[in-house]
């Protein structure tokens, strides 16, 4: 099997993103080496794809004649990290990925730009906020996420070889350092939970667990637009020591540090499927459901009942060590949900529950890695969908 490998890719950091150092060194060579490649690309593309860019930030030159490119220029007051001239026109560049964007640095850029254009990309949103309190016409604001849907966009139409191969580098370089919107799951984010001995940086791992935040953030903010749980705050679990195995986040009522004692949503990825759930994992939550079962089997029945293709597994949980709250979860029983459950699974999860005092119990559809439906950005409509059919589970669970 032909595992990921992201130095294949042109563009791609050699010593790696997670490669930080204290004296933020680490971030600025992530960001000149993003900066770069965002030059590079355009520098080896034919001027429309420069066109189509400098059209999104509505900035329009006179003619594109002549066009030439550079880095790190020095400037009478400041050093913007690129230049492109077009014609007559200079458009300026400030890029960001880890560090802050600082309202002072572009105050001393625009100081010494003149007439030229000053583009800012930052993966954060928020940041436009700052340029809006500077109310400068000469500034353009946009994310790393919209240069790639830009950028991937304009792929769809080129026609040349050489532009294509480069461009999509930078767009599959975008992703790889989680500088893009969500995309899909796909078979080198299941990867990274292999053969973890080739990565010792946790690179891929790393990747996946931004991934994975950013597929929370849209699915969040996709939640808000259709009216649907906008109470819930999102987490991603933390990669732990010795522990790669599978990647982790949840989407819980507030306060999050006591998720553990309250029904959530459960997401997880691990080198074989992608579950959708809700995990119920606390002592608190779990004897609470387990009392709600034996009270009112006939309507927990009715709730199981339309969950086709879903499962219901009971784990019994184990302390790892004297941590708190650091336990592990061992399956105990799984039952196939939808129309052939009865009342006799009910009778069975009841009685599963009642045999342990430590147990969760998690109510989910899992996504074979290979499977086609998780693929591209239309999963977040998916996983939205499962919300909505676990909401009345969810809802029951609920003290």
């Amino acid at each position: 099997m032909r595992k990921y490998n992201p130095y294949k890719n042109i563009f791609y950091y050699y010593r790696g993103p997670s490669n930080k150092r204290k004296d933020g060194q680490g971030d600025k060579q992530i960001e000149d080496n993003t900066t770069k490649a965002l030059i590079n690309t355009l520098e080896n593309s034919k001027k429309g794809l420069l066109k189509h860019f400098l059209k999104q930030l509505r900035i329009k030159p006179r003619n594109f004649h002549k066009v030439s490119y550079d880095l790190q220029i020095a400037e009478e007051k400041s050093r913007p990290d690129a230049l492109i001239e077009v014609g007559p026109s200079k458009v300026f560049i400030e890029s960001k990925i880890d560090c802050p964007l600082e309202e002072n640095q572009i105050i001393r850029h625009l100081e010494s730009i003149s007439n030229g254009y000053l583009i800012c990309i930052t993966p954060r949103l928020s940041d436009s906020l700052i340029i809006k309190r500077i109310n400068d016409n000469r500034i353009r604001f946009i994310t790393w996420k919209d240069v790639y849907i830009c950028f991937q966009g304009y792929l769809k139409t080129a026609i040349d070889d050489k532009a294509s191969f480069v461009i999509h580098e930078f767009v599959n370089y975008l992703e790889a350092i989680n500088m893009a919107p969500f995309y899909g799951w796909h078979k080198s984010h299941f990867e990274a939970f292999l053969n973890i001995e080739d990565d010792p940086k946790n690179e891929l791992m790393i990747r996946v667990k931004g991934d994975l935040q950013q597929y929370l953030t849209e699915l969040r903010e996709h939640l808000q637009k259709i009216s649907l749980f906008k109470d819930l705050r999102m987490k991603v679990g933390n990669l732990q020591p010795k522990d790669y195995r599978h990647c982790w986040g949840v989407l819980c009522t507030p306060p999050l540090k006591k998720m553990v004692d309250t029904p959530h949503f459960n997401f997880v990825i691990n080198a074989d499927e992608f579950v959708v759930g809700v995990q119920i994992e606390g002592e608190k939550p779990a004897h609470y459901i387990m009392k709600k079962v034996k009270q009112d089997a006939k309507t927990f029945l009715n709730l199981l009942s339309p969950l086709e293709g879903f499962d219901l597994i009971i784990r019994k949980r184990i302390k790892r060590d004297n941590r708190p709250r650091n336990y592990i979860g061992i399956p105990i029983a799984q039952i196939a949900l939808g129309d052939n459950v009865s009342q006799h699974d009910v009778e069975f999860i009841s009685r599963k529950m009642n045999q342990y005092w430590l147990f969760e119990i998690s109510c989910s559809k899992s996504f074979k890695r290979d499977d086609a439906s998780i693929r591209d950005a239309s999963f977040l409509d998916t996983s939205a969908k499962i919300m909505k059919q676990l909401e009345p589970y969810y809802r029951f669970s609920k003290s």
